[in-house]
């Protein structure tokens, strides 16, 4: 019962479709989100760390999880001690089936008023263990805040 309760949450009415903008995915979600503020609309789920980083993508859609209709997902994550401490450029993924690999170089998110507000990385899905490991089509996009928000240390927290 909580589940289906949950997911009528996130209905949205016919021909809907979220797009928001970096800026207003960060200023009104992420931001938000790390205030323990209100959302305009509960639209993005949250996922553990673990989750994510413990299957592969596709088993975040096919199980449920994720409207399998839909191309592109949006869901925040906490960083907990999986993340503490970690700045290499893989992230690995269950038993070694797989890992994302971070691609390019953190984009600079501004706000209205052109200050540097949060930042943007590209990352992709490769199944298998390198160097024999193969690209897939799975990309991820994830967005941080910048280092302080409000007087609190917000690094930690991402979408």
């Amino acid at each position: 019962m909580e589940t289906s309760q949950h997911l009528l949450e996130l209905e949205m009415p016919v021909g809907y479709r979220f797009v928001p903008t970096d800026e207003e995915l960060v200023k009104y979600y992420l931001a938000n989100k790390v205030l323990y503020k209100p959302l305009p609309v509960k639209i993005i789920r949250e996922i553990d760390a673990h989750d994510l980083y413990s299957k592969h993508p596709k088993c975040l859609v096919g199980n449920g999880t994720f409207n399998d209709n839909e191309r592109e997902w949006l869901f925040f994550i906490y960083k907990d001690e999986y993340f503490l401490g970690k700045t290499r450029s893989t992230r690995m993924v269950g038993n070694g089936i797989g890992f994302w690999r971070f691609i390019g170089e953190e984009e600079p998110i501004h706000n209205s008023e052109g200050d540097i507000f949060a930042f943007k990385i590209y990352l992709t899905y490769f199944s298998g263990s390198p160097p024999h490991a193969k690209k897939t089509h799975w990309r991820m996009e994830e967005y941080r805040l910048q280092t302080e928000i409000n007087g609190r240390n917000k690094q930690e927290d991402g979408v």
